[in-house]
């Protein structure tokens, strides 16, 4: 049986050969029309005009969608379930990145870069050390143990640092010193001196990062945030910043995207921005055609997934 997919980026010779293979036709989404909709069998990415267009074809045999993004919080979950059709995600393609990255931001204020980078900006040499630290001196609390959660405690380990973690059970993951579950949150904030959030996208998660959770934070040299924007809530992390609560903020994400300019968020030193970049590198797509890659066998075969697949109950 033919099958029609629609994809957001150029599909390395390989991947096209095994596509044709079984007898399966690509299209850029781009140039997709209309009348193609109906017969779109596969996504390879997303995009809210033309998914949801698919999504109310009442002749469409769309199968099986896969995103560009580890979080599907922007997909229409009640349509896609009532289709029947299964999500995978790319979930992996950002660990190494990101993980990267935030170990960027702790150096950028533990190392004291931050004042370098003023300085250097207005011509002034200064010596001083008084403020720099080593990562082995700070205990890290990462809220999240997924695949990007296990990369960036891995890698923290590596530079002798104390690492333990939040999921929703409490369940140990290889990687962690220690494990809490999320209801233990209060517990476990008090004895780290860095929080990094990389929990997924959910109703559970939406402004948990508020007073609540500041409230039981004391003298923390930093929160890093590269999961939800959503997961802020921006008025407390603020005043958690200056009530000296938190020292210093970095920020991949933020509610809303883009930030506006008008935000407080822009003018306080204290708070790096990174634009939500931290996850991407120059071949982000070719990392992430790799993940769709390995369930095209089993799903010619028989309809099944090997990775990645989504429940849409749970929004991860």
């Amino acid at each position: 049986m033919s099958q029609l997919l629609a994809t957001f980026c150029e599909l390395p010779d390989d991947v096209l050969e095994e596509l044709q293979a079984n007898d399966t036709t690509v299209i850029a989404l781009k140039d997709l029309k209309p009348e193609d909709y109906a017969n779109v069998t596969i996504l390879l990415g997303w995009d809210a005009k033309i998914g949801n267009a698919i999504l109310d074809d009442p002749t469409s045999k769309l199968k099986w969608i896969q995103t560009h993004s580890a979080g599907i919080d922007y997909l229409p979950h009640d349509k896609i379930a009532a289709k029947n059709i299964t999500v995978t995600n790319a979930s992996g393609v950002h660990a190494e990145q990101i993980s990267q990255s935030v170990i960027g931001d702790i150096l950028y204020f533990t190392r004291g870069l931050n004042t370098h980078v003023t300085n250097t900006a207005k011509k002034i040499w200064d010596d001083k050390h008084a403020n720099i630290y080593v990562l082995s001196e700070l205990k890290v609390l990462i809220l999240g143990t997924g695949n990007i959660g296990i990369e960036l405690a891995k890698n923290l380990q590596a530079l002798h640092v104390k690492v333990t973690g939040i999921n929703h059970s409490g369940r140990a993951v290889e990687g962690f010193d220690k494990t809490y579950p999320i209801a233990d949150y209060a517990t476990a904030v008090k004895d780290a001196d860095i929080v990094v959030n990389i929990l997924p996208g959910t109703e559970e998660t939406r402004n948990f990062f508020n007073d609540d959770f500041f409230s039981h934070v004391d003298n923390l040299f930093m929160f890093i945030n590269v999961g939800r924007g959503f997961s802020v809530d921006n008025d407390a992390l603020v005043k958690a910043v200056n009530a000296k609560k938190v020292r210093y903020v970095a920020l991949d994400v933020t509610n809303p995207e883009p930030l506006p300019a008008d935000s407080i968020l822009w003018d306080i030193p204290e708070v790096l921005i990174t634009s939500h970049t931290t996850g991407f590198s120059y071949d982000y797509n070719l990392r992430l055609v790799r993940i769709f890659q390995q369930n095209l066998p089993s799903y010619f075969t028989n309809g099944s997934f090997i990775r990645n697949v989504v429940d849409l109950n749970k929004g991860y």
